[in-house]
């Protein structure tokens, strides 16, 4: 079987964001089919605390030390004082960068596969093996989207520029794959548009079905959650938005409404939000499993107005039969069928009818439960994406 050199920005573990969950899932299924993966990753100090040992058992990692993320000050510093956008510049060391060249020099790897595009940078140049290059999400239009929705708005010219240098970097690390793995025909679409010569595949991460399921047990009765790393600035956008646009629309109905936030790194202001007992918000932090919260809960919402890629968050709540209400863009790249699959709304007014709705009318709630976890298993399955990530090595390799 192929030997996969695999670059991710993340540990893989704990799967507590859509990116770690799906490279998870993918080396476990690599391993399981005699795949021999030889991953390098970056760890920051806080995520190398937790026990990563599952993934040891799968292949052989190596973990390089990144400094913790910096200050929105140190940030917007290192914005103003070079051309390289800042994710290529936080996720590029020179110990990383002499990794990956001692492994190609020592080792004779079939197959380079590279997670986003900041980290193609540690790839040598003259490198002759075939690399697989995949975008979780087009990074340009993420922090382009976010640019327009920031607070403090005094962060949005910062935010724009670094959008317009990933708008230049990112289609030259496109230029260097063999294949681009994309998430969905929209990101397929940005790639194409930009670096028309370069190949591509849709191959959504997918979920795991048998592990999220519906578990024992009552729904309460109004009760929302949502799920993310807080660090990525879509996610924190979303919840906040929700908190002080959505949720005074549905508690002016429903005053017993909650909503909890579950999720590493929640900013100040969710924490400060879950100490109020007055604010109708409990903020969880990660926690070990997520399957008790998405079985108790009456709806899952992911008012996301910022991003790109696909959301697995939403596949694990509809695995589970939980009712979904999200925006246009929190959808994008899934093609559901609003009102069969899940609801969509993209106004504060329209998205807390949609909550109110899925409350009120249990039919509708139980409707859309069976429809959108029928609809996950024969779509989004785990298996399908690894297998089909499997397939692209096999033509790399026949290209040789």
């Amino acid at each position: 079987m192929a030997r996969v050199l695999m670059l991710t920005p993340y540990l893989p573990y704990p799967p507590v964001s859509g990116g770690r969950k799906g490279t998870f899932d993918l080396v476990a299924w690599l391993a399981k089919h005699g795949y021999e993966v030889t991953l390098v990753c970056f760890g920051r100090p806080e995520e190398q605390q937790f026990d990563v040992s599952p993934v040891y058992e799968l292949c052989e990692m190596i973990v390089i030390d990144r400094p913790s993320s910096p200050s929105v000050t140190r940030a917007a510093l290192m914005t103003l004082t070079g051309i390289r956008p800042i994710t290529m510049r936080l996720y590029h060391t020179p110990e990383y960068q002499a990794t990956i060249a001692r492994l190609l020099d020592e080792r004779a790897f079939d197959v380079i596969h590279v997670e986003s595009f900041y980290m193609m940078q540690h790839i040598p140049a003259g490198n002759e093996v075939p690399i697989l290059m995949s975008e979780p999400a087009i990074e340009h239009v993420v922090w382009w989207r976010h640019a327009k929705v920031a607070n403090p708005i005094h962060q949005r010219p910062g935010i724009a520029i670094e959008a317009l240098k990933m708008r230049l970097f990112e289609p030259r690390a496109w230029g260097r794959a063999d294949m681009i793995r994309v998430l969905s025909d929209v990101d397929a679409e940005y790639v194409h548009r930009m670096v028309p010569g370069v190949p591509t595949r849709i191959i959504p991460h997918g979920v795991d079905v048998e592990y999220f399921h519906r578990g024992p047990g009552d729904r309460a009765h109004a009760k929302a959650i949502y799920v993310g790393d807080y660090k990525y600035f879509p996610n924190a956008d979303a919840a906040r938005y929700f908190i002080e646009s959505i949720m005074p629309h549905i508690r002016a109905e429903c005053p017993e409404f909650e909503l909890v936030l579950v999720g590493k790194d929640p900013t100040p202001a969710m924490v400060a939000a879950g100490k109020d007992p007055n604010s109708g918000v409990i903020v969880t932090g990660l926690v070990d499993d997520l399957r008790p919260y998405l079985t108790e809960a009456t709806v899952f919402v992911c008012p996301i107005r910022s991003g790109s890629g696909i959301r697995n968050k939403l596949m694990e709540a509809a695995a589970c039969e939980l009712p979904v209400v999200t925006t246009t863009i929190g959808s994008e790249g899934l093609n559901p069928i609003d009102g069969e699959h899940m609801l969509l709304a993209d106004t504060p007014e329209d998205f807390a009818n949609a909550v109110l709705r899925v409350i009120n009318d249990t039919a509708l709630a139980e409707r859309l439960a069976r429809q959108s976890r029928k609809w996950v298993v024969s779509q989004y399955s785990h298996h399908h994406g690894a297998a089909a990530v499997a397939v692209v090595y096999d033509e790399l390799l026949d290209r040789r």
